[in-house]
């Protein structure tokens, strides 16, 4: 949801202030000098690999989509997330009953009512040990499903006979 560049001014106008490393990345078409200049702890790149930053953060701000969320999660690392459209506000949904997101509604409210959000739930996500502690205990179960082998090992005595 790089295209929306209200979010992402959103999250920089609440987060920018605070005593964090923040990270926003703008996408490939995206530029990071639309932002103008930046505070010391704010770094705005198009792209960066999950793989490579996600094991250095302690919370993701996600819009909710299947793959961050899930990437998240696989680090153990809870969320605030801004669903807008898609697979996004059922994701917000299921990980607030899960307990390792605070959802923050983009609908309804200005880019200023949003930017207040977006900082009162990083700074209750970032306070609270429960959402953490949620999402390391979801990073677990993860990691204790069997493997892409067992499903393979289901699925060829059946393609098999067919082949």
């Amino acid at each position: 949801m790089n295209d929306r560049t209200d979010l992402l001014s959103a999250i920089l106008d609440g987060l920018r202030g605070e005593p964090i490393n923040l990270i926003l990345t703008v996408g490939r078409d995206g530029s990071p000098l639309d932002f103008g200049e930046q505070p010391p702890n704010v770094h705005i790149e198009r792209y960066i690999p999950q793989n490579m930053l996600l094991p250095l953060c302690d919370l993701v701000v996600t819009h909710g989509g299947s793959g961050t969320m899930m990437d998240a999660l696989s680090f153990g690392l809870p969320m605030v997330m801004i669903p807008i459209s898609a697979d996004q506000p059922l994701n917000a949904q299921l990980c607030s009953r899960l307990g390792v997101v605070r959802v923050v509604t983009p609908v309804g409210r200005t880019e200023a009512e949003l930017a207040q959000d977006i900082r009162n739930a990083t700074q209750a996500v970032l306070r609270d040990p429960a959402y953490r502690e949620s999402a390391q205990r979801l990073r677990n179960e993860l990691e204790a499903l069997p493997g892409l082998a067992y499903p393979v090992s289901l699925l060829a005595p059946l393609a098999t006979p067919h082949a």
